[in-house]
C-alpha cells in the first residue's frame, strides 16, 4: 500500500513540475501608458529541459515557464522584484517602457539566475523562444 502511495505522489510531482502557464496571481491588466511592460525569457538549455520554472513578481508566483518560453505582463511602475526561487532582481519599472529579464543557467547551487537584459539581447532570445499562451 505504501508503495502505491509513493508512486502516486511521485507521478503527481512530475506532472506538476512539467506544467507551464499563468497562475491566479498573474497581473490581469493590459497595456496602457500608465503601466510598465515586463517580459521574462527562459533560455533554452538541456539542463532541466522538462521542468518548469516559477516566475515571481514581488515574491508571488505569477507563472511557470519551460525552457525556451517567454511571457509578457504589465505591472504598476515603481521598484518591483522580478525573480525565480532563490534569485531575484529589484528593478525600477517605468510607465510606458519595456523591461526585459532572462532566466539562465549558472554555476550556483540552485543552478539558475535571473538578470535584466537590454532590448537587443531580448530580441535575440525571444526569436529563439515561444510565447507562453
Amino acid at each position: 500500500m505504501k508503495k502505491y502511495v509513493f508512486v502516486i505522489m511521485l507521478a503527481s510531482f512530475f506532472l506538476t513540475a512539467c506544467t507551464s502557464g499563468k497562475t491566479e496571481s498573474f497581473p490581469p491588466r493590459g497595456y496602457s501608458a500608465e503601466v510598465a511592460e515586463v517580459t521574462v525569457i527562459r533560455e533554452k538549455q538541456m539542463f532541466a529541459l522538462g521542468f518548469s520554472m516559477k516566475v515571481l513578481l514581488d515574491g508571488e508566483v505569477i507563472a511557470r515557464l519551460k525552457a525556451g518560453q517567454y511571457m509578457t505582463f504589465y505591472a504598476d511602475p515603481g521598484v518591483r522584484s522580478i525573480g525565480i526561487p532563490d534569485s531575484s532582481v529589484s528593478a525600477a519599472l517605468e510607465a510606458g517602457r519595456r523591461h526585459y529579464f532572462l532566466i539562465k543557467a549558472d554555476s550556483s547551487q540552485f543552478g539558475f539566475e535571473i538578470e535584466r537584459i537590454s532590448d537587443g539581447k531580448a530580441e535575440f532570445w525571444m526569436n529563439q523562444s515561444t510565447p507562453l499562451e
